[in-house]
């Protein structure tokens, strides 16, 4: 079985475990723990993937997400490349609006005053009751509606509110020069074949960013498909600090 094949088994088995894991990653969750001055299960998420991001880049969205894997099984449906750009930023927006509530909540509720990872979750499952049945068929539904329309990942392009976090974990391991994962390529060696952009899943153009010799992007979630499709292996995963962008 080759690494693509892994990550899609993957990401099969993140989305069998949603009626587990689904509230310990809700941003809803989040607030209304906040509200009553409680640090839940789906907070501490945040943290942690932010700090494994400062590692590891967006390993989790290429790996494991339930959200990003939903998306993908409908890549034969529409695999059509979905636009960037200024798009993008509006997932910043949310998550900024989603902090600035978040820090409000717990303001009123005079701090935090305990940490309860299993708030809000009955008997430690996520769907346990009629309510979180109709959220979860809603959350995915609405997924896979935008996917079947935009195309791939869209809802990782313009609504996540994790990927900001994460964001910020890489690019604060880009700007310390602290050794993390990251891609690498050599463009002496490219022959412009493209399939590289043919197979992302987040509609990049690799194949300009190994032209520029810049390969990162925020939107890069290190799935590793460009390194495992290039025929003349231009592309590679590295560890280490990340190279910056050579003068031109």
């Amino acid at each position: 079985m080759n690494r693509q094949n892994w990550r899609k088994a993957l990401l099969a088995l993140a989305v069998l475990s949603l009626p587990v894991t689904m509230f310990y990653l809700s941003p809803l969750l989040t607030l209304q723990g906040a509200a009553k001055g409680i640090v839940t299960s789906s907070l501490i998420f945040v943290v942690l993937s932010a700090v494994l991001a400062f590692f590891t880049g967006r390993v989790f969205c290429g790996w494991i997400c339930p959200g990003g894997a939903v998306q993908e099984i409908l890549f034969p449906a529409n695999d059509r490349r979905v636009p960037g750009g200024r798009l993008d930023l509006i997932k910043y927006g949310i998550a900024a609006l989603w902090l600035a509530a978040l820090v409000l909540f717990f303001a009123k509720a005079g701090g935090i005053l305990s940490v309860q990872p299993l708030f809000g979750i009955e008997g430690g499952l996520s769907l346990a009751t009629p309510v979180s049945y109709l959220m979860f068929y809603v959350a995915m539904g609405g997924m896979a509606a935008l996917s079947l329309v935009m195309g791939r990942r869209p809802f990782c392009h313009y609504g996540c509110l994790l990927a900001p976090f994460m964001t910020a974990g890489r690019f604060a391991a880009r700007v310390s020069g602290t050794p993390h994962l990251h891609l690498e390529a050599e463009s002496d060696r490219c022959i412009d074949c493209r399939l590289c952009t043919k197979n992302c899943p987040m509609s990049l153009d690799v194949n300009a960013m190994v032209r520029r010799e810049e390969m990162f992007s925020p939107e890069c979630i290190s799935c590793g498909a460009c390194v495992d499709v290039c025929p003349k292996k231009v592309i590679s995963f590295s560890w280490g600090a990340m190279k910056k962008t050579p003068s031109r």
